[in-house]
């Protein structure tokens, strides 16, 4: 089953996300996987970015849920909570 990424603007909710992050514990992920003529990509394995990852928001996700991000050199798609949540532990950090 083929998904394509249908806008590239950033859906409302995440727009008020900061663009790079530290993951502070590990997070669900979806990867985004191209197809061999590259013009669509495709969903592959549910996988953990592990804490400590650095990973940048790189557009919209397949739902107003999700996001698409890059950590390394792979895509996933990542769910905009617990992005939410990963920017609420950090600020409760810096304000510690």
């Amino acid at each position: 089953m083929e998904t394509k990424v249908l806008s590239m603007e950033i859906p409302a909710p995440i727009s008020s996300l900061e663009r790079a992050y530290t993951l502070p514990k590990s997070v669900s992920a979806i990867q985004i996987l191209p197809t061999e003529n590259g013009e669509r990509t495709r969903l592959g394995l549910i996988t953990q970015l592990p804490a400590g990852a650095e990973i940048e928001i790189s557009g919209p996700g397949f739902s107003d849920r999700t996001v698409s991000v890059r950590c390394g050199d792979a895509s996933y798609f990542v769910f905009v909570d617990d992005l939410e949540a990963t920017r609420k532990h950090q600020m409760a950090a810096a304000h510690a």
